[in-house]
């Protein structure tokens, strides 16, 4: 056998009787490799979704700060007579395509 079938062992003696029969099920058929493979997929994936919505989050922040901090500079400019106030007009955003 390869090194690489042979990296991992699995101790079995802190398993509840539940898990161990559940794995050796699965040993059995030969399908404990596929098992454990499919549930450390399953693991990537949720971590890449929670790594996302992590980032949707920092960049729903950025777009805040850069709300507000675009709000005080027009303050600025029609308190420092920069601009009139009747001449100032807010523009509308960009639209995304999806």
């Amino acid at each position: 056998m390869s090194e690489r079938q042979n990296a991992f062992t699995i101790k079995t003696n802190r398993l509840s009787d539940e898990v161990y029969n559940k794995l050796a099920t699965y040993a059995k058929s030969r399908k404990l490799g596929d098992y454990i493979s499919s549930l450390i997929l399953r693991d990537l994936d949720g971590s890449s979704t929670e790594r996302k919505a992590i980032q949707d989050q920092k960049t729903y922040e950025m777009l805040e700060h850069i709300k507000n901090e675009l709000a005080d500079l027009k303050e600025l400019a029609k308190t420092t007579g920069f601009v009139g106030n009747d001449s100032f007009k807010e523009e509308e955003p960009s639209k995304v395509p999806n």
